[in-house]
């Protein structure tokens, strides 16, 4: 009872900022969804019609696809290389923990300096155009191509989030028995053998997990768009999270982006729990 008592005391402030500025905002928004509101004009009751514009809107469909499309450029990413980074500055070698803050460093970075920083180097006239010349490249407008851009801005947040999901395998991988591996070298199992067989299925638990924080993120992507392209060119890069920001602040249309938002929360949610349904299949995960 006295744990207990405690134990609510420290998870009342907490809760209670959550409902604040999470859970009553969201009901709120949600209620907004079914309106046309705008602040300078009279809050109207529209029912479904937010939701009907949203799926005849081609604007909306092309910016689902872009979300998508990066999401695919993302995510696996993301969840992969991070296990190989953190199996290799997880060996016992001179110098390890430098190469971990090494690549860990760019998490410290702003998202919007980081953005301002590939922004130029991503330029025309930038640094790597500049080295791709040097080997007979011809210039790439990478922010400015409708094909390039995703795929650019793509390679910027795995550039930048990698380290921080090599810190969750790292953790994983302390969990990881010992005796497994040397049980696998007396067997004559290799390197990377062991790592296949023992360190994967042994972090499965660990990969889903950021399976499923790195899709909320990709979904939830949107200070590159608006730094490094405003979401040009043609509307190329403008994501869901991107389209709403511009629907709510620059055309005040509070109503239909809500009903947007809430159809993006439908989408990751579908997504999260195919992920669970993953997981559960799995009994080792």
């Amino acid at each position: 009872m006295y744990k207990a008592r405690h134990a609510w005391g420290f998870l009342s402030l907490p809760m209670l900022l959550l409902l604040i500025f999470t859970f009553i905002p969201s009901v709120m928004a949600f209620g907004l969804s079914f309106t046309s509101y705008n602040p300078f004009r009279p809050l109207e009751f529209v029912g479904l019609t937010n939701y009907v514009d949203a799926f005849q809107s081609s604007l909306f469909y092309s910016s689902m696809w872009n979300t998508i499309y990066y999401w695919i450029l993302v995510t696996p990413a993301l969840v992969v290389l991070p296990i190989f980074v953190a199996i290799l500055v997880n060996q016992k070698l001179k110098g390890v923990k430098l190469f971990r803050l090494v690549f860990y460093f760019p998490v410290l970075v702003s998202v919007v300096v980081t953005a301002l920083l590939w922004k130029w180097m991503f330029a025309r006239e930038g640094i790597i155009n500049y080295f791709l010349s040097l080997v007979g490249f011809e210039q790439i407008g990478w922010l400015t191509g409708s094909t390039t851009v995703i795929p650019a801005l793509a390679f910027v947040t795995i550039w930048q989030g990698f380290g921080y999901y090599m810190l969750f395998y790292l953790a994983s991988l302390q969990g990881v028995p010992k005796d497994l591996y040397e049980a696998a070298e007396l067997d004559g199992a290799g390197f990377w053998q062991k790592h296949f067989h023992i360190t994967i299925p042994m972090i499965k638990p660990m990969i889903f997990f950021v399976t499923v924080i790195s899709t909320m993120g990709a979904f939830k992507e949107f200070t590159l768009m608006l730094t490094m392209t405003g979401g040009g060119p043609l509307n190329s890069s403008t994501t869901v999270v991107l389209l709403v920001f511009k629907e709510a602040f620059e055309r005040l249309n509070m109503g239909y982006a809500s009903a947007i938002s809430f159809i993006l929360f439908a989408v990751i949610m579908l997504v999260t729990l195919v992920n669970q349904r993953l997981l559960d299949k799995n009994p080792n995960a």
